[in-house]
């Protein structure tokens, strides 16, 4: 309950799903108790004509019968608008995942390496699928050469060894920092937000791909179309939009990330998440791993839509930068 509470107040993406939650709930409970309790009165007239007699046992049944109905149809609800939450993820992933080929190091298969040299001894390592020793040499050389192949290697191996959370964050910096890799780092970025169960966040990055991607397109396309039951995905239309949250992180406005006071490079993950409402007032979520720049609250914009959320439920869709 602490970390709970600490959450709600540190984390408004959090805040905002959990009053969703709650008003979901409440019109749930509404909506059964009317159904229930009308059901309860054509029994009881039912019964009336029939001139049977009700006795204590007989209404405590009812009672479990309507506590039992209001849970099957709470349940069936959160089902049925559950969005893509229901989609396998670790599953998917195990379809279409293959360690990217090093291309990086120029080792030659078979010659001699100088494995006093940290970068030899851990693209060697890679080579050899000894991910581990990949992962520690190439945590060291980030350190002191920050480019893409090697915060590129250093996240495939990050997968490798099932450190999920460290292999996002590293895909992410080859994704905003540099121009080498990135239909790659956005196709295994997603790939592994998939396994590690931030759905909506890979669908994302794979949209993206499908839309702007030169590598990687037809793989997208199709686990959105065969995966998520997008059939139509391709022929949608752009829907025109205006932005109603936006928030970047990390935020540019603290100097922790995206343009550091000094100039440094800062290797952090960034993204952009917010809310958007079209001309009927249906409000989708948005999520990026590549940012747009200068998006704030008040911007028109066009956007895909995937999803559309019924009774106070959010929709979700893609923006188009």
């Amino acid at each position: 309950m602490l970390n709970f509470d600490d959450r709600l107040k540190s984390d408004p993406e959090f805040q905002l799903e959990f009053q969703e939650v709650k008003l979901i709930k409440n019109i749930t409970r509404e909506e059964v108790k009317s159904k229930v309790l009308q059901s309860l009165k054509n029994q009881e007239a039912s019964i009336q004509s029939l001139q049977i007699t009700k006795t204590h046992t007989t209404m405590k049944k009812y009672i479990s019968i309507a506590a039992t109905l209001l849970l099957i149809v709470s349940l069936s609800y959160f089902g049925l608008f559950s969005g893509t939450s229901e989609v396998d993820g670790s599953k998917i992933f195990g379809e279409y995942y293959e360690a990217y080929t090093n291309v990086a190091s120029g080792i030659e298969r078979g010659s001699a390496v100088d494995l006093t040299d940290l970068k030899n001894r851990a693209y060697y390592a890679y080579d050899l699928g000894s991910y581990e020793e990949a992962e520690r040499g190439l945590t060291q050389l980030v350190e002191t050469e920050k480019n893409a192949d090697n915060y590129f290697y250093l996240g495939i191996s990050h997968i490798e060894t099932g450190n999920l959370d460290a292999a996002i964050n590293d895909l992410n910096v080859v994704l905003n920092n540099y121009s080498k890799y990135t239909d790659q780092a956005q196709w295994y970025l997603a790939l592994t937000l998939l396994k590690n169960g931030s759905t909506d966040e890979a669908l994302s990055n794979l949209v993206d791909l499908s839309v702007k991607g030169e590598s990687y397109k037809e793989q997208s396309l199709e686990i959105l179309k065969e995966k998520f039951g997008f059939k139509s995905f391709g022929e949608a239309d752009p829907e025109t939009v205006v932005v109603v949250e936006a928030t970047k992180r990390p935020d540019p406005e603290l100097g922790t990330g995206w343009d550091a006071p000094d100039g440094s490079f800062v290797d952090k993950r960034q993204v952009q998440f917010g809310v958007v409402m079209n001309s009927n007032g249906e409000a989708f979520d948005f999520f990026n791993d590549k940012p747009i720049d200068s998006l704030k609250e008040g911007d028109v914009i066009q956007c895909i839509v995937l999803t559309k959320g019924k009774k106070g439920k959010k929709g979700y869709a893609f923006l188009l930068g």
